[in-house]
This record gives C-alpha cells, sequence and structure tokens, in this order.
C-alpha cells in the first residue's frame, strides 16, 4: 500500500447513465468495495454532458489531487478536459483512476484494467503511477465555432463519426460488444466514402476518397476494434490509420481481422506514425472523439507528451 497516496484526498466523478443506467445500479456495491479497501474519498453523480469536466476542474482547484472516475470512455474524456484546464502545476500533481463501467470500455482495453471491481479497487489502493500521453484536438463544433479539446484514447473522422452518429438514439442494452458489432455493420452499408486530404508532421500528404482517417493513442476503439495495434500511451507519438476508397464488401470481408488487430497487411490500408496530423474536406466530415459525435472537419490532431498521472 503507497501511504503517502492513501493520505491525498479523494473525489470519485460517477455517471449513473452510463452504461444503459447500469452504473446507477451498480454504484453502491462499488462505493462499498472503495470503502472496504480502506479509500476515503467524497462523490458527485454527474447531471449530463459537461458535468464531470466540471466537477473534475472544480475538485482540483478545492485541493484533492486524486481523481476517480465511474463510467465509460465519454465521462473519462471529460473528465481528462477537467484535469488539464486548470493550471499545470495543479493538474501535474493530481492523478487521474478509472473505474470502468461504460458499454465500449476502449481505454479500459488499451491499459489492461480489468472489469472485476474487486481487483480493480485494490489497484486504486496500491496507487502506482504512470504518466499518459495526452491528444490536443481541434476542430469545427456546432454554429462553425472552432473547438479544442484534449482526449486519451482515440479520435477519427469518417465512418467512426457517421457510426457514432447513428448510434446516438439506439440501445445498447444487449451489451458493448453485440451494440457496437451490429452498428458497424449497418454503418457500413449506408456510409459513402468521404473526399479528404491528409496531412503528418508536413511530411506525409495524401488526397482521396477515404473510409476512415484514425489517430490513436490507445489501441481500441467501437467496443473492441483494435484498430491501432501498435499504439502505446506513453511514447510521444500518435499512430494513424488510412482506410483509403475500400469497397464495402471488402470492408466486410476483413472486419475480423480488425478485431485481432491484424488489419494493417491488407491493401489498402496506411499506417503510419508522428507528433500532428490535419484532416480536410470538400464539405464536413464526422469526427468522433473518445466515443462520442462531437464535430466535424477541419481537424488538427498533435500528441502531448507525458502530460497526465494515471493510476495503474
Amino acid at each position: 500500500m503507497n501511504i503517502g497516496y492513501m493520505k491525498k484526498k479523494m473525489f470519485v466523478i460517477v455517471n449513473p447513465a452510463s452504461s444503459h443506467g447500469k452504473t446507477e445500479k451498480r454504484w453502491p456495491f462499488i462505493k462499498e468495495q472503495m470503502e472496504a479497501g480502506g479509500l476515503k474519498f467524497v462523490y458527485a453523480l454527474t447531471k449530463g454532458p459537461g458535468d464531470a469536466t466540471r466537477l473534475c476542474g472544480d475538485a482540483l482547484q478545492n485541493g484533492y489531487h486524486n481523481i476517480i472516475t465511474v463510467g465509460g470512455d465519454g465521462t473519462l474524456n471529460e473528465v481528462v478536459n477537467g484535469f488539464l484546464v486548470v493550471d499545470s502545476k495543479i493538474s501535474q500533481a493530481a492523478a487521474m483512476g478509472i473505474i470502468s463501467t461504460g458499454t465500449g470500455g476502449d481505454f479500459a482495453r488499451a491499459v489492461q484494467l480489468p472489469r472485476n471491481i474487486p481487483e480493480i479497487v485494490q489497484r486504486l489502493v496500491r496507487g502506482q503511477l504512470r504518466c499518459l500521453d495526452i491528444g490536443l484536438i481541434s476542430f469545427q463544433g456546432p454554429g462553425g465555432k472552432v473547438v479544442t479539446r484534449y482526449f486519451c484514447n482515440i479520435a477519427d473522422v469518417g465512418l467512426g463519426g457517421f457510426m457514432v452518429q447513428r448510434a446516438r438514439n439506439h440501445t445498447k442494452a444487449l451489451g458493448g460488444t453485440i451494440f457496437f458489432l451490429f452498428n458497424t455493420l449497418i454503418s457500413l452499408f449506408l456510409y459513402q466514402n468521404q473526399p479528404l486530404s491528409v496531412v503528418i508532421d508536413d511530411d506525409f500528404k495524401w488526397q482521396g476518397k477515404a473510409v476512415t482517417v484514425v489517430a490513436g493513442n490507445g489501441q481500441y476503439f467501437g467496443g473492441g476494434m483494435h484498430i491501432t495495434p501498435l499504439a502505446s500511451m506513453d511514447d510521444g507519438l500518435l499512430d494513424f490509420l488510412l482506410i483509403t476508397d475500400m469497397h464495402k464488401l471488402k470492408l466486410l470481408v476483413n472486419l475480423y481481422r480488425v478485431y485481432r488487430g491484424n488489419h494493417l497487411q491488407v491493401r489498402g490500408v496506411k499506417y503510419l506514425r508522428g507528433k500532428k496530423i490535419c484532416i480536410d474536406a470538400p464539405s464536413p466530415v464526422l469526427l468522433e472523439l473518445d466515443g462520442e459525435q462531437l464535430g466535424k472537419t477541419p481537424v488538427k490532431i498533435e500528441i502531448i507528451p507525458k502530460m497526465l498521472n494515471y493510476i495503474v
């Protein structure tokens, strides 16, 4: 047990709506397990979009050094933004922990976080830290306004944004893998490949129709697709995956490869690494960011190395 860590103030942010409302039902058990593990904390429930960012920022400003998020990838994204909107001296002295209860759980897969609550609690009790890279992204938001946000896992332009927008009003009661797979199959048939221009580190330049362009700090998205299988969250680089103008049937035939992470050799797939990427299009193309559809092209993304302490 890390005694110094245990003495630091802990604030827990719970998204009760996560996982189709299942997190609200699970929270009493999670709370009981945390208390049984000797963790002392204050908690708050989110009430709507953006609430987790506000709660995180307020908690850090009020002297809490450990922020624990209970929810899915969208909640995690909001908490990360809460860390990075406060003074850097405050955020760099703090740490983030995760109890993943969301539908997709893609960040949890990337950091090999178990879904078993007692085991997660024991990791929080041990309090070992890892310093993660964070992505910085700007894009066209509502009303054409330029929006800047941070993300910890994956951003992509094209098919992913279309899938997330389509899924907004569909139930996730069947569970993450089945829900995301079903939505992927339907989206593959409905989506039309979009003309894009891509520039990576001012060196690699590409134009043409594409299925998607992915910028991965983590490895997984879409409820378990191993989309950027070589990515590392602390190497100071982003992994970029570009799927060019591929036919729907070829996409469908090779979909299983994406779940296994062995799709990089498929013709029409380009895989690169770098520190920044610019993506533009003649007409706006949808963006997906840590499982949320937040805006459109033009998109600029860069990596910020070693920005966030994560409790592993």
